[in-house]
């Protein structure tokens, strides 16, 4: 048995239906399924008053059976079907209010998340753009940190990809629709290698198509990805300022690269900065000094603290998962600082039956790192 064999078929077919509905507002006699699996019904995952885009019919009562045909299709199309638990689930990010994620490439998300930088920025950007964002790509690249940015984006996002790519960095692509829906192929590049070092990664199954409701999950999710999110240029109203909104909403740090004062692409940059929403970089190197200096390490006899981010699961007769506050605890280890918040959530009943913590821990260092903790480790 793999370790992707772990979690069962039917809750994995159930989580795969559920996520044509990511973005949009759930069935009402869908409710109840996404609340056992821990999934807000009244979110940005399924807000209440949005449209999904596409028209299907309602799932509810062969809910299980329409995620089997998802999951048959996603894996005809090379496209593996992430759920928490499995290895490489990106705990402690924006994705624990998914019902899954459907990645092509390197399925290790929560690895490729360790050192992780977001780079969004205008689509029709100019030549100083393109340039400041391919160099960060290169700079980050060389420094061993996963450029994270948008599948489908031209201008700022394909620069900074380039720019990563050409030093042989890793990269993280996130789809504002299914796999099969791009016109032109997403940019990890064509060859194996590439595909080695590269995910491409949708909250959205096969057939999903691009619409309002999406777009924003697809934004959140990129905010909620990096350690920091870094705009390079955007016009006031650009597409971007709702990741950098997200990332700040998550306590992740946000960046902004400012340009001529004359230039209407770098409004939305100059904004951020001027409202103290995001910290004024030039480039890659002042992006890391910034994280630096939001994670400090403790000094020498002093434990260091960690922010955990996660879910626990419990069987109390039924199954149950429940988003966590973000809380901090005091270790030396990211593994001792997850033991020690699985003492602190199950402190009534630490070894009742199927109690489990997955969460994300950020460490001093700015460093990420999912780990998940049960009563029978």
């Amino acid at each position: 048995m793999s370790q992707f064999d772990r979690i069962s078929d039917e809750i994995r077919s159930i989580r795969a239906a559920l996520s044509l509905y990511v973005g949009g507002a759930l069935p009402p006699d869908l409710e109840g399924t996404a609340d056992a699996n821990g999934l807000p019904t009244a979110g940005w995952v399924f807000p209440l008053s949005a449209p999904v885009a596409g028209r299907f019919e309602d799932l509810s009562p062969q809910l299980t059976g329409a995620g089997q045909i998802l999951r048959r299709r996603a894996e005809q199309a090379g496209v593996r079907m992430l759920v928490p638990g499995d290895p490489g689930w990106p705990a402690g990010t924006g994705a624990d209010e998914l019902p899954c994620l459907w990645v092509a490439g390197d399925c290790d998300v929560a690895g490729a998340l360790r050192q992780a930088v977001t780079a969004a920025g205008a689509i029709d950007a100019s030549a100083y753009g393109t340039h400041v964002a391919a160099d960060l790509g290169v700079v980050l690249g060389e420094a061993e940190w996963t450029v994270v940015a948008a599948a489908h984006a031209l201008g700022v996002c394909a620069a900074a990809v380039r720019g990563a790519r050409a030093a042989d960095g890793r990269v993280l692509l996130v789809a504002d629709r299914g796999h099969d829906q791009f016109t032109v192929p997403p940019m990890i590049g064509g060859d194996t290698s590439a595909a080695e070092h590269a995910s491409l990664i949708s909250p959205f199954p096969p057939g999903s198509r691009p619409g309002r409701s999406r777009y924003a999950v697809h934004q959140h999710l990129l905010g909620t990805f990096g350690a920091a999110s870094v705009i390079v240029e955007e016009k006031h109203d650009g597409w971007s300022l709702t990741v950098a909104r997200a990332a700040a909403a998550s306590g992740r740090l946000v960046c902004a690269v400012p340009g001529p004062v004359t230039s209407a692409l770098s409004q939305g940059c100059h904004s951020l900065i001027a409202e103290g929403s995001a910290q004024l970089v030039t480039g890659a190197t002042g992006v890391l000094d910034a994280i630096g200096r939001q994670f400090t390490p403790a000094p020498a006899g002093v434990p260091n603290l960690y922010r955990i981010v996660g879910t626990a699961s419990w069987d109390d007769g039924r199954w149950r998962t429940r988003r966590l506050p973000d809380f901090h605890v005091e270790a030396d280890t990211a593994r001792s600082a997850a033991d020690h918040a699985y003492q602190v959530v199950f402190a009534a009943n630490p070894q009742a039956r199927g109690n489990t913590l997955t969460c994300g821990v950020f460490g001093p260092n700015g460093v990420y790192e999912a780990v998940e903790v049960s009563c029978t480790d």
